[in-house]
């Protein structure tokens, strides 16, 4: 039964407290007593409306009056506002609690991802990787990366063009370009189905040819899984590419067919297309 005296106490006292009139008396009274005239001297109304405000603010008990002579005293009752401050105090504790449960929960995340990372460290014999430090701030390297109107401007080495069939800049979404060479004809041709396996904003993006849509496992002419991580360094980006590979004999391949003047020179040009989207 307390609690639901208590309860119903607030609700009549916020529920008072929900009219700007009765809000502008309490802070009147904060300051002092005042005569019911005094108080009513601010608000274009007829006296009994005015009355009506003071009328359920005294039903609610937060506050009270007395007469003096011929004159109507009003005073705040300290008791109701000692519920609400009481009331409101758990509720912030609730809300800390919840907000400390969370900041531990974004600390295991962080925790658990660089824990990814350190798993897949860099392999010299299986694995590629590029760091590069960006002239352009993080905010819009990421631009460039996850607007595909964006993305085919950079993505492939000049005078190569990048079409984007498929763009669900997702975790789970598919990824697909088509790139030609300059003759236009088959032989300059490159076809690359693939999966984002992970899409943490401004932060990490990790995507495989291995799979393609519906993450379906496919056949492919370079079979890989890459790591794109983007940080702030100073007031550019560090940049870093990695393309991990299933046994040494792929990562050569992909090393002979040029990954670091291919992958460098599209670093280049991603910094140079974000700096223009200033």
């Amino acid at each position: 039964m307390a609690n639901h005296s208590l309860s119903l106490s607030l609700s009549q006292m916020f529920l008072a407290l929900g009219d700007p009139t009765r809000r502008a008396i309490v802070d009147r009274l904060a300051g002092g007593s005042a005569s019911v005239k005094e108080l009513a001297a601010p608000f274009r109304m007829a006296l009994p409306s005015f009355m009506k405000h003071l009328g359920v603010l005294e039903r609610c008990g937060l506050v009270r009056s007395r007469k003096e002579g011929r004159v109507r005293l009003c005073e705040l009752a300290p008791e109701p506002m000692r519920l609400a401050e009481d009331w409101l105090e758990q509720q912030r504790q609730v809300w800390e609690a919840r907000t400390d449960r969370l900041a531990r929960y974004v600390e295991t995340l962080y925790a658990k991802e660089a824990l990814a990372m350190s798993d897949n460290a860099l392999n010299p014999k299986l694995d590629l990787e590029i760091s590069r430090l960006l002239r352009a701030p993080r905010a819009l390297v990421w631009k460039a990366w996850s607007d595909p109107a964006h993305l085919k401007e950079w993505w492939c080495p000049k005078p190569w063009t990048t079409e984007v069939r498929t763009f669900d800049f997702r975790t789970g979404g598919d990824f697909h370009t088509f790139m030609r060479g300059p003759a236009g004809n088959e032989t300059e041709e490159s076809d690359n189905p693939a999966v984002f396996l992970e899409v943490t904003p401004m932060s990490r993006i990790v995507l495989t040819t291995s799979l393609g849509s519906g993450w379906r496992p496919q056949e492919t002419w370079l079979p890989m899984t890459a790591f794109i991580t983007m940080s702030d360094e100073g007031s550019g980006t560090r940049y870093v590419a990695r393309a991990l590979h299933r046994d040494e004999a792929m990562r050569k391949q992909h090393e002979e067919m040029g990954f670091f003047d291919g992958w460098g020179t599209v670093m280049t040009q991603l910094d140079e297309y974000a700096l223009s989207l200033k």
